[in-house]
């Protein structure tokens, strides 16, 4: 430990402050590849199989995105089923409503409406 604290001392000419933070976040799965050294890095990937790999969890950055990204398709699917139906029961009611009405009093509008609902449905 002391030659370490003096090769940085040379490097940066100031004394190494954050040796408490070091001695937390040493054993920490994010820096244990880069505490390892060459030599051992090659053993270790060459023992390890890579269903074994240890996962990371995910970043701040990669949640947030993952939050942010579209819904997936099943639900968009469905939602759009959903909104198929609804628009089928309100063409059902106009037609109803247009099926109690008399014949005489229905504008030419209404007529050629009803006439593309009756197709439609049918």
């Amino acid at each position: 430990m002391k030659a370490a604290h003096d090769i940085f001392l040379n490097d940066y000419h100031v004394k190494f402050t954050l040796e408490h933070c070091w001695r937390e976040l040493r054993f920490d799965q994010k820096w244990r590849s880069h505490s390892q050294s060459n030599e051992k890095r090659k053993e270790a990937c060459a023992d390890v199989v890579p269903d074994e790999e240890e996962v990371r969890p995910p970043g701040v950055k990669a949640s947030k995105a993952a939050k942010c990204k579209k819904p997936n398709e099943a639900a968009f699917d469905q939602i759009q089923s959903i909104l198929a139906q609804k628009n089928t029961i309100s063409k059902q009611k106009i037609l109803d409503r247009l099926l109690a009405k008399n014949i005489d009093t229905l504008s030419d509008h209404e007529v050629a409406l009803k006439n593309k609902l009756i197709t439609e449905m049918l």
